[in-house]
């Protein structure tokens, strides 16, 4: 195949017309930062840690509000559970005050707090943190066939 020919499906491959000023021309969102070339490893390990770290400040926030939507729907059984049902209302309340907690500790703890909480529980209970490594892989895997489907 020359250089010329085009690739099955239609595309070229000639890379004549390029200029050495590639990389200038490009229309790059200002917004989006990336490692120069210049930073060295250093420079991209701190780029991809600061990613990273951005990334899973997101998750966090997205999953504290949905603690807290779970802790208004628990409200909200509490609220229109029937007469006599007191056992299930001491429950659902005992939930309620736990939830709320969950979601005030995972809200105000950094990224780092929450990786040296994590290693310390790992550390502590192993077999808890297996479980939940199992658990958390199911509902991601289950999460992301559902957003495929």
């Amino acid at each position: 195949m020359s250089t010329g020919d085009p690739v099955p499906g239609g595309l070229p491959i000639d890379a004549s017309d390029w200029d050495g000023d590639w990389a200038n021309n490009l229309d790059v969102d200002e917004a989006v930062a990336t490692p120069s070339a210049a930073a060295g490893l250093d420079g991209i390990v701190d780029f991809a840690r600061g990613r990273l770290v951005g990334l899973v400040e997101d998750a966090r926030d997205s999953l504290v509000s949905q603690v807290r939507g779970l802790k208004e729907l628990a409200d909200l059984l509490l609220d229109n559970l029937p007469e006599g049902a007191e056992p299930v209302q001491r429950l659902v309340g005992s939930a309620t005050g736990s939830i709320e907690a969950i979601a005030d500790a995972l809200a105000e703890k950094s990224v780092e707090e929450l990786v040296d909480d994590g290693r310390e529980l790992v550390r502590a209970q192993p077999a808890a943190a297996v479980g939940v490594a199992i658990a958390v892989g199911f509902l991601a895997g289950r999460m992301l066939k559902a957003a495929r489907d």
